[in-house]
């Protein structure tokens, strides 16, 4: 029979914390950080420990920042475990990414390129609507428009080389 980990009191205020904080991806030094100003003793080698081993539990999703920076976490939301996410590259927010567009571009996936999309482990960066500022707004519609105009309904399947329909 296997043991399960233990529920310590550092345990639970690392869970507590990231459930205090769930709408935000954090680093080890995030958590360890502020929960240190917040008086707890925790220790960074425990809070990142504790970390990993939610993630093998599969109730704390970890990420890593584009560029191969550090490590992220955060919650799971139980109601909804397999949500990819939405992550603003300025502040930080997490929006739940569960549009009903993924489950039809999964499809096309898994069956133009043989391939099984994760949605639970899907992050998707770019800048909230609170980061971005009319400007961009516009210019990121511009650049969408103009990139939806060349492929409209196809895409070039690297493994075939071959257009099929999206």
């Amino acid at each position: 029979m296997t043991k399960g980990p233990y529920n310590t009191k550092q345990r639970q205020a690392v869970r507590a914390f990231l459930d205090a904080h769930a709408d935000r991806y954090l680093s080890v030094d995030d958590v360890f950080g502020t929960m240190r100003q917040e008086g707890s003793g925790i220790g960074r080698t425990t809070a990142y420990r504790t970390l990993e081993s939610l993630v093998k539990e599969g109730t704390v999703a970890k990420v890593v920042a584009p560029g191969g920076g550090e490590s992220r976490y955060r919650m799971i939301d139980p109601a909804h475990p397999d949500e990819g996410q939405l992550v603003c590259l300025d502040c930080g927010r997490v929006l739940p990414l569960d549009c009903d567009m993924l489950v039809s571009f999964g499809s096309h996936v898994l069956r133009e390129h043989g391939f099984a999309i994760s949605f639970s482990r899907t992050v998707l960066y770019g800048h909230c609507a609170d980061c971005m500022d009319t400007a961009e707004r516009q210019a990121a519609e511009s650049a969408l428009n103009e990139a939806a105009s060349h492929h409209k309904g196809s895409c070039t399947c690297g493994q075939r080389g071959e257009e099929v329909s999206c």
